[in-house]
Order: structure tokens, then C-alpha cells, then sequence
């Protein structure tokens, strides 16, 4: 679902109020962390796990720099996953290892962004990845108490459409599909193009079994996007239409897109 991309586009709000430490040690402590997220960017884990302590060395009390290092713990457990179950579909044993190098990750994550929302309450993006973190964990009401607050303190909201989106998620795992939809399309109302909002409400349409719905969002995910579950779910849903044509071609794109991933041997799997 593109994780990793939507975690490294929040952090380009580096700087917005931070608070905590003397003058001079708070700028310094901002610098560090402004190179934390240039190595961050560029995927140098170690590195911006190096310059974020030093940041948050120089001012224990500048909120900000914890919201960095959880976010870097995060890229790691995405990392994580992404060898278990994209590069290649690990089971048994050999998945054990990574998932648990992923709770691992999302424990230190879950912590870092707790205490950059101690510092700051009023912090909207460091509660907004909190409740990332809890989708991720699929703990969906501390990721609903999360993202609400962090919708709640928009000033400090890097993608309040975003924090909408993963909260109509949220709705979704808990199975409250009228609340998902409600969030999800209001998201769709302002950004109808949004790719996570579009696959997200198909997700929500195919639990409730209207399948016409369902393919529509499935099918106006831009392709550009990359999201495998789009045509993973689309396949799914044209096979409860009763049209094998079409699945078989949701198949391939499906197919066509990280080969080797657990959801490509689904594909594989789900056409006769």
C-alpha cells in the first residue's frame, strides 16, 4: 500500500512550532533533525537514527525529533514486511524472523510518537502516526482515538486528508462500514483521486457485498499508483459478478506488479 512513500512525505514538515530547550540548543537540535530527515529521505537509516539522538540530546523537550526517529523506526518495520511479503512470500519460520523485527520497530515507533505527543498534545502529525502505527498493528480503536485527535489539531497536520483516509480505515477493521464510507468519501469529495481513499472505500463496498460499487472504486485507482490490492480486490469482485473474463484480466495486472508478493500468489490462485 505504498507505506513507505506516504511515511517519508510526512516528514516534510519538520519544524512547525516546536517548543522545549534554550534558544540556542533548540536551533541546533533542529538542525540535527533537518539532516535526520535528509538521510531519511535518501533511505540512510543509520544515519538519521545518528543525527535524531543527537537532536534529541541537545533539547530532551523538542517534540519534533521524536516524531523523526518513530518515523524511522516505522520505514524499518515496513522494511520488515516488505521482505516477507513483497520481495518474496516467506512463511513459517522464515516469516517468524521478520515479523518479529517488525513489532520490534512498531514498539519503539509506538513509543517515540507517544512521547513527542507528551511534549506537544496540540502535535497533529506525531498523533496522526500514532495512529499509523495502530493500523499497522491492527489495533483499530487506538488507531481511531489517534487519528481523531490528530484530525482535532489540524495546525500541526502535515495530510489532514491522509489522517481521514487512515481513519475510514480504521472504521473498516473495527467493521463499522457506515462510518468508514462516511470519512472515505468525504476525503473523495475534496480529493477525488486519491488512490488510498479510492481503494479503501472499494474495500468498504466489498464488505457489504455491493459489488458494482465495488469494482467502480476498484477500477478508478490510477494505475500510476502501483497498488496491487487494487487489482487483487478487483478480481475478487468480478469472480462474485460472475465475470471470469474480467477477473482474468484484474489477474494480470494483478501479476504484473510485484510478482513475487504473497498477494501475486493469490492472484495466481483466485482464477480457475
Amino acid at each position: 500500500m505504498r507505506w513507505m512513500v506516504v511515511l517519508l512525505l510526512l516528514v516534510s514538515c519538520t519544524q512547525c512550532g516546536q517548543t522545549g530547550g534554550t534558544s540556542g540548543d533548540l536551533e541546533k537540535s533542529n538542525r540535527r533533525n533537518d539532516l535526520a530527515v535528509e538521510y531519511l529521505g535518501k533511505h540512510e537509516l543509520e544515519a538519521a537514527e545518528t543525527e535524531v539522538n543527537k537532536a534529541i540530546a541537545l533539547a530532551s523537550t523538542n517534540e519534533v525529533p521524536f516524531n523523526t526517529r518513530g518515523l524511522i523506526h516505522v520505514v524499518r518495520a515496513l522494511d520488515a514486511r516488505r521482505s516477507k511479503e513483497i520481495d518474496q512470500c516467506l512463511t513459517g519460520v522464515d516469516a517468524e524472523v521478520f515479523d518479529e523485527e517488525e513489532d520490534a520497530e512498531l514498539a519503539k515507533a509506538e513509543a517515540d510518537f507517544a512521547k513527542a505527543t507528551e511534549l506537544a498534545p496540540d502535535y497533529g502529525e506525531a498523533w496522526s502516526n500514532r495512529g499509523s502505527v495502530a493500523i499497522l498493528l491492527e489495533q483499530a480503536d487506538d488507531a481511531i482515538a489517534h487519528l481523531t485527535k490528530a484530525l482535532g489539531n489540524p495546525a500541526r497536520l502535515v495530510e489532514p486528508g491522509l489522517t481521514r483516509t487512515n481513519l475510514g480505515y480504521a472504521y473498516l477493521l473495527k467493521n463499522d462500514t457506515v462510518r468508514a464510507a462516511k470519512e472515505l468519501l468525504t476525503v473523495k469529495q475534496f480529493s477525488p483521486g486519491s488512490c488510498l481513499a479510492t481503494l479503501r472505500l472499494g474495500r468498504v463496498y466489498f464488505a457489504r457485498e455491493e459489488w458494482d460499487k465495488a469494482a467502480q472504486e476498484f477500477q478508478s485507482v490510477d494505475p500510476k499508483c502501483h497498488l496491487q490490492e487494487a487489482s487483487f480486490y478487483l478480481m475478487k469482485t468480478r469472480l462474485e459478478q460472475g465475470l471470469t473474463t474480467e477477473a482474468q484480466a484484474a489477474r494480470d495486472a494483478c501479476l504484473a506488479l510485484s510478482p513475487q508478493s504473497c498477494l501475486a500468489a493469490q492472484c495466481r490462485a483466485g482464477v480457475p
